[in-house]
Formats: C-alpha cells, structure tokens, sequence
C-alpha cells in the first residue's frame, strides 16, 4: 500500500467513526432532558459535523490530487529527449562562479535521503517521476562528456549545487527547497515538458548526491 492509499484509508475510517458517533450524539440529544447536557451534545455534535465535513473534503482533495499525479506521469513518460537538451542548455547558460568541489558519494537509497533533507511525501510522487527519466539524463550528460564538452557534468553540478547552496543560506529547507530548486532546473519555463526536464534533470543529480545532502 502506498502513502496515497494508506492516506485514504486512514481518512475514511476516521469518516465512519465520525459518523457512527454523531449518530450516537444525535441520538442521545434527543433522549437528553437536562438542558446544561443538551447544550454540551450541540456543541459536540457542531464539531463532529465538521470533523465530518473536512474528511469528506480532504478525501476529494487526494482523489483529485490522484487523478493530477496519473497525468503528470504520463506526461513525464512523454518527453522527449529535445526537452532534456533545453533545460540541461539552459542550466549550463547559467555559468556559476566555479566549479563545485564537493566529493563524489555512493548513490543512496532514496527514502533515507528523503528523511535526511526533511523532503515530505507530497515531494515522493515528484521524485518517482523524475528517477524514471534520469537515465536519459545520465546518457545525455555522458554523451556530451565524451564527444563535446567533457566539462558538461561538473558544470551542470555546479549550477545546481550553486543554487541550493543559496538557498540553504537564506533559510530554505525541506519541500521548499525542492520546490525552488525544482523552478531553477527549467529555469522557470512555462512549458510543461520543460518543466518536467527540469524536474528529470534535478532528481539525477538527487539521485547521485552532487545535490542535497547524501
């Protein structure tokens, strides 16, 4: 079971629970004589229907949410090799100070990584699309390497780690950072294939440890 199901799972349980106790405070409402009592059952009951009525729509909102990820993803399946170039052209455009220095890690495993930069599961769906295109990403970036510019991938490194390095130091974390990084990588391009180049071009250098802490 994925976070999505777990979530709606969780979510219609609460809904039949809060349901079968409004019943039950409705029921004793109208047993109820003592007024003071009375007042305390309309209260709970007021909340209970709220309670109510936010589960029902936190429920259409991750049905929504569903139906949005499925078009993202076959969107992402659909872009062509074209955008890869675009964004990863638009990036090196973008000619950073120098070169990073960090080190090369072992890639890791992506959940942990995920815990170790604080990224939340309303980023996990976005990281699943763009590890399913980082190898054309890898092979475009060594191709390049080989036969043109064997500078490409420390280039495309330092652009990007540049960029969250800036961002780190004025305070960005978490899902923000991603989300901000993620607007560098297409360089804010309205194009959606672009954008998810972009997002393909960001997780394979998630993927790899030159970006976000491994």
């Amino acid at each position: 079971m994925d976070w999505r199901e777990e979530r709606k799972s969780n979510l219609e349980e609460r809904l039949l629970k809060t349901v079968k106790l409004l019943g039950e405070c409705e029921q004793s409402l109208i047993d109820e004589s003592d007024p003071q009592a009375k007042s305390k059952l309309r209260t709970q009951i007021s909340e209970l229907r709220e309670e109510m009525k936010n589960c029902q729509l936190d429920l259409e909102s991750l049905e929504s949410a569903s139906h949005t990820q499925k078009s993202s993803a076959l969107a992402m399946a659909n872009i062509a090799y074209d955008d890869i170039t675009f964004v990863i052209t638009a990036l090196l455009n973008q000619k950073p100070n120098s070169l990073d220095e960090q080190g090369t890690f072992k890639p890791t495993n992506p959940e942990e990584k995920m815990s170790k930069n604080d990224l939340t599961h309303e980023i996990k769906f976005a990281l699943s699309m763009g590890l399913a295109k980082a190898g054309e990403v890898r092979d475009f970036i060594e191709k390049n390497a080989k036969i043109y510019f064997p500078d490409v991938p420390e280039r495309l490194k330092a652009a990007l780690s540049n960029e969250y390095k800036k961002l780190r130091s004025e305070g960005v974390r978490g899902d923000e950072l991603f989300n901000r990084l993620y607007d560098f990588s297409h360089q804010n391009n309205p194009n959606p294939s672009r954008q998810l180049a972009g997002l393909a071009v960001l997780c394979y250098f998630f993927e790899t440890c030159d970006v976000f802490e491994p």
